[in-house]
């Protein structure tokens, strides 16, 4: 089992045992990247808590990952460039 998928399982079940606790919410703190995130949703996660620099990834969800991977060739090769490398 990967380390990003232990959570959830977990979560989940409480998840389940607080719906018949309504007035008690099950918050999902501080995760260390964005598909926490996306896991923490799925399962109905009452609250998710997340730093600035991983909401700022939020708009790369449902992106087109031929264009993503396009984007993040042609940022690296302008690092390259703007630093005086040639390729």
């Amino acid at each position: 089992m990967s380390e990003a998928s232990v959570p959830v399982p977990i979560m989940s079940k409480v998840v389940s045992l607080l719906k018949k606790h309504p007035s008690i919410e099950l918050i999902w703190a501080s995760p260390r990247e964005l598909y926490n995130i996306v896991q923490a949703n799925s399962i109905g996660c009452h609250i998710i808590t997340a730093t600035n620099d991983i909401l700022k990834k939020l708009p790369t969800l449902g992106r087109d990952l031929d264009q993503f991977s396009l984007d993040t060739v042609k940022m690296f090769y302008n690092d390259a460039k703007s630093a005086g490398y040639t390729v």
